[in-house]
């Protein structure tokens, strides 16, 4: 007799997780499709930094004319230990004491259609005073070797004993094409940390590639699985009747009366008082910056007000409260320099939100979904833009950045992003029902699909 009760229990479970499987799938899409850029990122990595390989610092150059000698020569020990003997810039004039300490362990040449590429050990730079790598000294070290076959070793000794402010050797080097390859486009070199083996990956490398790409692609889609079975199923009302009325219940944003009907929340004096509430709290948000752990992004938690205050008020208002959060935000705490861009970016990511939880059941799939539209469109994309813009980046600079900075953090943190603001949603929820600020059947009806 308990065997069959347990057996009807299995069953009613069964049942249950193909429910969750059908309401769900949007959820499985996304994080499907994130398992495999993560599984991608992951694997370009590896093979950007190999395992077993030193790490290269890598310099594309070009010259201004012809040259009448031997690219291989560029890199030759005679070329090398005369870079170690110049005590003064070539360029600027200002005297080098740390050439003589760089010892050359592995360096490499290349020639291509228009330009060549030099890669040297990072090892060979470890001149610091901890005895760490030294990005400028390899920057420098680098670009002296390109231009040393053009001048004798009697200029040379000439040049570092002068009171000369530069040499004319330097108008041999293209410096158009040097700035046009700079990641930070400030006369630096574009040193990258990659090995010139991996270019040509080979079957056993290319076989490792996409393991690794399918291998965190299945890992993901397994841990997904997990985060419903054991944690979500046997605790989800699936018996929730949602109805629609499309005036104080809409099943879509896509109305007149929805964006119509938001414009009077500006006319009410509570409704005024409360988005003043929410954008003081934002403002406190400024001054609590996370660090992310990718360059100088941070993490922010004033996106879980500026939700709140789209959840209310709608898509109209939500447009004012993202353009005077970032306005506001930037005279009470400046960080950086004003652009417009990033209103707008506020503006759409305020406007989002409201499209997804004003007047309507609030359910974490469209908790994933607005954040995932904010994370990739508006923080990625559009993000990025404003950020080339202000730093001057060619097209390859603002690739670099949006694919090895911004891409991954929004990646990593979409889903405790998505789980810290549906929770937020549904605790907040209640006491702003007593506060007649929501509809009761949203309040009480937060569920996971």
């Amino acid at each position: 007799m308990e065997e069959k009760e347990k057996n009807v229990e299995n069953v009613g479970k069964l049942k249950k997780y193909f429910i969750c499987l059908k309401k769900g799938w949007l959820i499985v899409l996304i994080f499907a499709i994130i398992g495999l850029l993560t599984g991608f990122i992951i694997a370009d990595k590896t093979f950007s930094k190999p395992y077993f390989d030193a790490n290269y610092a890598t310099l594309h150059f070009k010259y201004t004319k012809d040259i009448d000698f031997s690219y291989k020569d560029i890199i030759s020990i005679d070329n090398i230990n005369r870079c170690k003997n110049i005590t003064k810039s070539l360029e600027t004039g200002l005297k080098i004491s740390t050439y003589q300490y760089v010892e050359i362990e592995d360096i490499k040449i290349e020639a291509h259609d228009s330009y060549f590429t030099i890669y040297a050990n990072q090892d060979s730079f470890n001149v610091s005073k901890d005895y760490t790598y030294s990005d400028s000294v390899a920057k420098g070290f680098l670009k002296h070797l390109t231009l040393l076959p053009f001048i004798t070793d009697k200029e040379i000794e000439e040049y570092n004993q002068s009171d000369r402010k530069g040499h004319s050797v330097f108008s041999n080097f293209d410096n158009e094409f040097y700035k046009s390859n700079s990641i930070d486009q400030e006369n630096h070199l574009w040193i990258t940390y990659s090995n010139p083996n991996a270019i040509n990956l080979n079957k056993e490398a290319k076989i490792k590639y996409y393991s690794i790409w399918v291998g965190s692609f299945l890992l993901g889609t397994f841990l997904l699985g997990l985060f419903f079975v054991y944690i979500y199923v046997d605790k989800l009302n699936l018996s929730i009747h949602k109805e629609y009325d499309n005036k104080d219940l809409y099943r879509t944003p896509f109305h007149k009366s929805y964006f119509v009907d938001s414009i009077k929340y500006l006319k009410n004096m509570k409704s005024l008082v409360m988005i003043a509430i929410i954008m003081a709290l934002v403002l406190i948000c400024k001054f609590i910056p996370i660090p992310s752990g990718f360059g100088s992004l941070g993490i922010g938690l004033s996106y879980l007000f500026l939700s709140v205050g789209a959840m209310l008020f709608g898509p109209i208002p939500s447009l004012i409260i993202g353009a005077l959060s970032d306005i506001l935000g930037y005279f009470i705490r400046p960080d950086g320099i004003f652009f417009i861009g990033y209103t707008i970016q506020a503006m759409l990511a305020c406007f989002t939100y409201a499209l997804c939880f004003h007047k309507t059941y609030i359910t974490f799939t469209r908790c994933l979904v607005a954040r995932v539209i904010v994370n990739f469109i508006c923080n990625v994309l559009i993000g990025s833009i404003c950020w080339a813009i202000i730093s001057n980046f060619t097209f390859d600079a603002f690739m670099t950045y949006m694919l090895t900075i911004s891409l991954p953090k929004n990646i990593v943190y979409l889903l405790p992003q998505s789980l810290l603001l549906f929770f937020v949603l549904k605790a907040v929820s209640i006491p702003l029902f007593h506060m007649n600020l929501m509809d009761e059947r949203i309040s009480h009806n937060f569920s996971f699909f």
